[in-house]
């Protein structure tokens, strides 16, 4: 099973760079950052394949993109490619909203040609998705927005039943000692290093026995890594197009 990590830049990226999303075994794609379409291109990934798209919470930087993903899968069918219906899976409170806004912003009552098949799925944390090959368990992870107020945000774990190989992605999250328990010897976390302190990071990997820790949505500031190591020695910092197994 592969991970690719298409943008890992804190909510206001550098040039060239991407906001925290990546692409699971090519057709789950994990928030959308500002134009992560373009980002997986770069890195040899056509958003075509995407079947399902999760998003963590619904603060801007991790669903600008879906305006551009909706008319890109519609450009390839216009192309005469194949796409898929596509499902996007995120917290119940506004994942619809997000959805219909992006819709009218793409004018598809003006434009119906450029609909295409999409199905919402509204998940509050602590629901399960199962999907035809893969299961998607949810938790509540702990963020608040800039006015202080607590997002309904979702920390995830993909299982594929058929061989056993999971992940856990942490999504936005203060130090939160629950996902430790959530993600009990998984072989890879992904933990956001914004909202918590790298360090932070590096206690609920080792709290939660996990094989390997990636870092991602923080500053990848030189020897941040030093400190780190010493709390959990499997700790790395995500790179943009770098593609892992699990």
């Amino acid at each position: 099973m592969k991970l690719l990590f298409v943008g890992t830049a804190p909510c206001t990226p550098e040039i060239g760079k991407e906001v925290a999303s990546f692409v699971v075994n090519n057709n789950i794609m994990v928030d959308t950052g500002w134009c992560n379409v373009l980002k997986m291109r770069e890195y040899g990934v056509d958003a075509v394949d995407i079947e399902y798209l999760i998003l963590t919470h619904l603060h801007q930087d991790h669903y600008l993109g879906l305006p551009q993903l909706l008319f890109y899968l519609w450009a390839r069918r216009s192309a005469g490619k194949t796409i898929h219906p596509l499902k996007i899976i995120g917290p119940s409170c506004h994942v619809r909203e997000i959805v219909e806004l992006s819709k009218k912003f793409l004018q598809w009552e003006r434009f119906p040609e450029l609909v295409i098949d999409v199905e919402v799925v509204p998940i509050v944390p602590g629901e399960t998705y199962k999907a035809d090959d893969f299961i998607l368990e949810t938790l509540a992870a702990k963020h608040v927005s800039g006015g202080n107020a607590t997002a309904e945000a979702l920390s995830g774990k993909i299982t594929y039943p058929s061989t056993g190989n999971t992940m856990v992605f942490s999504g936005d999250t203060s130090f939160h000692p629950p996902l430790a328990e959530f993600a009990r010897k998984t072989p890879l976390l992904i933990h956001d290093a914004a909202h918590s302190t790298p360090e932070e990071a590096a206690r609920i990997a080792k709290m939660a026995e996990a094989k390997k820790l990636y870092l991602i949505h923080g500053w990848q500031t030189p020897g941040i890594l030093k400190n780190v190591r010493k709390i959990f020695p499997k700790t790395f910092m995500a790179k943009e197009g770098l593609a892992v197994g699990f």
